[in-house]
């Protein structure tokens, strides 16, 4: 499954749509936006941060009074998109590196598997903040798993990103040496 985001053409789309949403979903004041949210709530949403205890969803929801509470519950509804939208551009970024930097080996392909993966954990993370806005102002028994699911969504999108970063650094370098070895060979038999 992960060769077919191993495109020009699914990576082009996935890439288009994913800076127009990063744009509006985190910097724009539309009602669903991360600075929206922030804005009313006076701190960063529980989506975006590493990891969160019970106590610091609970501290989140009271903080952000009515209005701040129904800015979080449009960015959930955007967040029912992105990520998917995330997940697909850099699982796509990834296959066509890693097809790239080792042709014919589809097993390495397979870890463009890894940004999917974060995905599913923000879908959990978002079910989670859905069970904490429709339970408050009571905990919701699921407060304390998503700072859980948080941190290991951001992880795997790091982890993700840096293997992007790892295999292109990589292609790179090993374009750079082929220039260079070309170069070296006529030079020594001119001499």
């Amino acid at each position: 499954m992960t060769d077919r985001l191993a495109t020009w053409k699914v990576w082009w789309a996935s890439a288009a749509v994913f800076v127009v949403f990063a744009g509006v979903f985190f910097a724009s004041s539309a009602p669903f936006a991360v600075s929206h949210v922030e804005a009313l709530c006076g701190e960063a949403p529980l989506d975006v941060r590493f990891t969160s205890s019970a106590a610091d969803v609970e501290r989140f929801l009271e903080a952000c009074g009515p209005a701040g509470r129904d800015a979080y519950r449009n960015m959930q509804v955007a967040d029912l998109f992105y990520p998917a939208v995330f997940g697909l551009f850099l699982a796509s970024s990834l296959a066509l590196a890693l097809r790239r930097l080792f042709p014919g080996r589809p097993s390495v392909v397979g870890l463009a598997a890894v940004p999917l993966i974060a995905a599913g954990f923000d879908y959990v993370e978002n079910l989670f903040a859905w069970a904490a806005l429709a339970a408050f102002p009571e905990p919701a028994a699921t407060n304390s798993l998503l700072g859980v699911a948080s941190a290991a969504k951001t992880t795997l999108f790091w982890v993700a990103g840096a293997l992007v970063l790892l295999t292109a650094g990589a292609i790179v370098a090993r374009g750079v040496r082929r220039r260079i070895t070309r170069r070296a060979v006529p030079a020594a038999g001119l001499g």
